[in-house]
């Protein structure tokens, strides 16, 4: 738990690789957020997901600061069939987008279609089909993929809890609109993100 916390807290105050560009520190967790911070705006994230080490998913906490604006894409970004998910800051479902609508493509395009105002989300990325679950199941439904949706499935109206299965990963850049830094954590933040952790550890247990 310390090692997670540490990384955790090293990510909060990680710079991006270069300006606009967020790079993954480390191994981002798929249950707490790594900050995504940086010069404005942000304009991409660059990770990887790796089934040599259990990496399906990562989960990384962005600003959105126009949701008209926002936009969040791995089309052409990617070789592997990706999955991208917006939450709120309470880890509850906003959006989620397995195929980008019209078809044509495996990989993923959000828009703030359904993203209510400005302020800190969490964006997932996982391959098909590693999907993200609430306590009460999964949080969005399997289908149909060549759309947006708000969440749909069993567990759609709590928060994310948990994540079931697996899928072909590899490198990945999420191409983002209407995005700016995290702003720098304070005293409470960090309190809170500790707070996170623990309450996580005790819930579920550790995929990695």
């Amino acid at each position: 738990m310390k090692r997670t916390l540490s990384l955790v807290l090293s990510a909060t105050l990680a710079p991006a690789a270069f300006a606009g560009v967020y790079t993954e520190s480390g191994d981002a967790h798929e249950l707490v957020p790594q900050p995504v911070v940086g010069t404005n705006p942000i304009t991409a994230i660059q990770g990887a997901l790796s089934a040599a080490s259990n990496d399906y998913a990562d989960l990384f906490s962005i600003y959105i600061s126009n949701p008209a604006a926002f936009s969040a894409s791995t089309v052409g970004g990617a070789t592997f069939d990706t999955q991208l998910f917006l939450f709120d800051a309470d880890g509850r479902g906003v959006s989620h987008n397995d195929d980008a609508p019209g078809g044509g493509s495996l990989q993923s395009r959000l828009t703030g279609a359904f993203v209510p105002g400005p302020g800190v989300y969490w964006l997932a990325i996982s391959p098909y089909n590693r999907d993200p679950s609430s306590g009460f199941g999964l949080i969005w439904n399997n289908s149909p993929f060549n759309t947006e949706r708000a969440p749909d499935g069993p567990g759609a109206a709590s928060a994310l809890l948990s994540w079931a299965g697996t899928g072909t990963t590899g490198s990945y850049t999420i191409e983002l609109t209407g995005v700016v830094a995290v702003p720098a954590p304070g005293p409470l933040l960090l309190a809170a993100l500790g707070g996170l952790l623990v309450t996580r550890r005790v819930r579920t247990s550790p995929t990695r």
